[in-house]
């Protein structure tokens, strides 16, 4: 049945929803109640094209998984003059200052916010409820002092290093972060191909709106790409991605565990609030739907795994190296070294749990409390890392890896080549900071490089 704009327009509340993707108009009404990102957020785009907001978050065969076949109503004319003017908004994109201004990674985040629509930035900037955990993230990197030493030989620095058996060359690496695709159409493919041009790792998001499949035939022949793992509630399908993801030539994995439940991620709340028109008629349905449903698109996980029974559910099929992302305190880093996995120190960028310890509060009460945990495994990072400098101090504390998720998504609205500028900034304050600190390489840098004591009277003066 071919349809108008104009009558899928008047298609637009929580009892009678029409949405169009990719030409094809759906009704969305019944899912609304199961939709993991809460009904909300369908609902800023009903009655319209969502083709855009869709693709930045999804891949498209998740339509076919979720609604019927008789939810198709059928597909829209390319009547132009009839596109809604909250559409063509949409398509208007926002200017931005050019590349060659662009000097640290705060500034693409800057300029993120001035180019992308409100919505998509929300999205990609919120924390959890207050976002003191995300703040925090950023603060405590910088309430930590160096300690160089001086009249050293400084001739080059080589900041290569081996994450998980391998050689990269530097010591930081692409997190795992879904929205690429709000930031720039092409979305991971930009972050896959800059890391191939840079040697160091991307380590593949499992929310990607773009396929295993795609991510690993745009690599380069010698670049290596690990995956990310969330145990879905339907366990085989999580099983299918492990066992295709071994298939493709994926080198290692890394289980997220710090999101049994969705976190209260209000920025993003209040956007979707915002961009939702509803009937006074529907508002108690519409807010118990709000109090059911968590704020980010996510299916729901697997919520009985421990300790014993995930790390075998995960070695049944595969030896390659595993990271556990997503812990916060030593006693969990220690279970990681008893068990045979890699502690990633996390707290999903402060987007679960606000006051959540930051990675390098974990990082320090590992190094009081087990110690033992730096020789037997990897410890990686991640978490408010804007600065080369904040690299070195991970690394100095006893980090094997430093992850960085919001920059590069902030760096994709200039495409492939912002995140490749975004590389190229954090290697130049590495090897600047590393020569400033009298260290010529990574395997040189020890706490004695770090003073931890500033932190504390930092963390006094704001009690």
């Amino acid at each position: 049945m071919k349809l108008n704009r104009s009558e899928v327009a008047k298609h637009t509340t929580i009892n009678n929803c029409w949405v169009i993707i990719n030409d094809n108009v759906y009704d969305v009404t019944e899912f609304l109640k199961k939709h993991p990102g809460g009904a909300k957020i369908i609902l800023a785009h009903a009655g319209r094209d969502a083709t855009k907001a869709f693709e930045s978050c999804h891949q498209a065969e998740i339509i076919d998984q979720n609604l019927g076949p008789d939810k198709n109503i059928g597909t829209v004319t390319q009547d132009v003059s009839s596109i809604s003017q909250a559409d063509a908004m949409i398509e208007s994109p926002r200017p931005k200052p050019k590349l060659s201004s662009i000097i640290s990674l705060s500034d693409f985040e800057r300029a993120a916010s001035k180019s992308l629509p409100d919505s998509s930035f929300a999205f990609l900037k919120s924390g959890a409820e207050d976002e003191y955990a995300s703040n925090w993230n950023r603060d405590s990197w910088k309430a930590l002092r160096f300690r160089p030493r001086v009249l050293r030989s400084i001739e080059s620095v080589d900041i290569s290093c081996t994450l998980l058996s391998t050689k990269l060359s530097a010591p930081f690496f692409i997190c795992p972060a879904g929205g690429a695709k709000l930031a720039n159409t092409k979305g991971d493919l930009c972050l896959v191909k800059a890391a191939a041009r840079h040697g160091i790792l991307h380590w593949v998001c499992n929310n990607s709106a773009i396929s295993q499949q795609d991510m690993a035939n745009a690599r380069a022949p010698d670049q290596t790409l690990y995956w990310q793992i969330y145990a879905m509630a339907d366990l085989e399908v999580t099983e299918k991605q492990i066992k295709e993801a071994v298939k493709l030539g994926y080198k290692g994995f890394a289980l997220t565990v710090d999101a049994i439940r969705a976190g209260k991620r209000e920025r993003d709340l209040r956007m979707a609030t915002l961009d939702t028109e509803e009937d006074e008629d529907d508002d108690l349905e519409a807010e118990e739907s709000f109090a059911k449903e968590p704020s980010v698109q996510r299916p729901p996980v697997w919520s009985s795994f421990d300790w014993k029974s995930s790390i075998e559910w995960l070695r049944k099929m595969t030896s390659l190296p595993i990271a556990i992302k997503g812990i916060q305190c030593w006693e969990d880093a220690l279970l990681c070294m008893e068990y045979g996995v890699h502690p990633w120190l996390s707290n999903h960028g402060g987007r679960q749990l606000d006051s959540a310890p930051s990675a390098m509060d974990t990082l320090l009460s590992i190094r009081k409390n087990c110690p033992e945990v730096f020789d037997k495994c990897e410890v990686i990072v991640d978490g408010g890392v804007t600065r080369g400098s904040d690299v070195v101090k991970a690394l100095a504390l006893g980090a094997k890896g430093v992850g960085l998720g919001r920059p590069f998504l902030y760096s994709l609205v200039f495409g492939e080549a912002g995140a490749s500028k975004a590389i190229r900034i954090l290697k130049h304050e590495i090897e600047t900071t590393m020569a400033l600190l009298g260290v010529t390489s990574l395997d040189q840098l020890n706490s004695s490089y770090v003073e931890t004591s500033s932190l504390y009277s930092y963390a006094r003066s704001v009690l």
